[in-house]
């Protein structure tokens, strides 16, 4: 049985050839400079043809996000610690060779800078305090503070006397002149410090008192610095 005969030339050819009947060399030409030798990139052909239905074009989305992340680089960037690794590590430890009053007593003196900045001029002609002195009071930071516990549903805390080195949401961490860091509730306890303030032309100088109800006083120093506090009822204090 005799084989199928082929054709003399490429199909491409043969249209060029119907497109140019007056010039073969024309279309001869054409094809072999355009035609014969390009590249054919079918991505290009099928990124062209639209999807058939809602649910190919989904995946094909699904496939090229699949693609792109399975193609990027691994990011550089270092995971954050969670809280059981902070807990490990001690990173919010006061290291041993910091447990010392000595070491705080600077910071000491700038809060004490600090305060009599940002409550000046709200006192009145008696030393007495208004709702905008307890406003500024409550937003103000407290490390460097040296505050005393006066009041405390635990007897033993009663009497610790230092230097704030931590103010935490839940707690104030104070060393003391013995060099003990210790770990005081905000909750149910007052705390008690005192303002050197200057000599003015009425009145001599002379230590402010104020007390610090911590039940109210529950908020991390960052997050008090634009919340508006509210006089309430402390009736629960103890």
């Amino acid at each position: 049985m005799a084989s199928a005969s082929q054709p003399s030339e490429p199909y491409a050819q043969s249209l060029l050839h119907l497109a140019h009947p007056d010039d073969p060399d024309e279309a001869t030409r054409i094809f072999k400079e355009k035609v014969q030798h390009r590249p054919i990139d079918f991505r290009q052909l099928a990124a062209s043809q639209p999807p058939k239905d809602a649910r190919t074009r989904r995946r094909e989305l699904r496939l090229k996000k699949k693609l792109r992340k399975n193609s990027s680089k691994p990011s550089t960037k270092p995971r954050p610690l969670s809280a059981r690794e902070k807990r490990s590590l001690q990173v919010y430890d006061v290291p041993k060779e910091a447990q010392k009053y000595a070491v705080y007593e600077p910071l000491k003196d700038l809060w004490l800078g600090y305060i009599q900045e940002i409550l000046r001029g709200s006192f009145g002609a008696n030393g007495t305090a208004g709702q905008a002195t307890a406003a500024k009071l409550c937003a103000a930071d407290f490390h460097g503070c040296e505050v005393e516990v006066v009041r405390n549903r635990c007897p033993s805390r009663v009497g610790i006397k230092g230097i704030v080195i931590k103010d935490t949401k839940m707690t104030f961490v104070i060393i003391t002149k013995n060099d003990q860091v210790k770990h005081v509730p905000k909750e149910y306890s007052v705390f008690r410090f005192e303002i050197p303030w200057p000599e003015t032309t009425t009145q001599p100088a002379k230590p402010i008192v104020l007390e610090l109800h911590g039940s109210n006083f529950i908020f991390r120093a960052a997050e008090r610095m634009n919340k508006k506090f509210k006089a309430k009822s402390m009736d629960d204090l103890l």
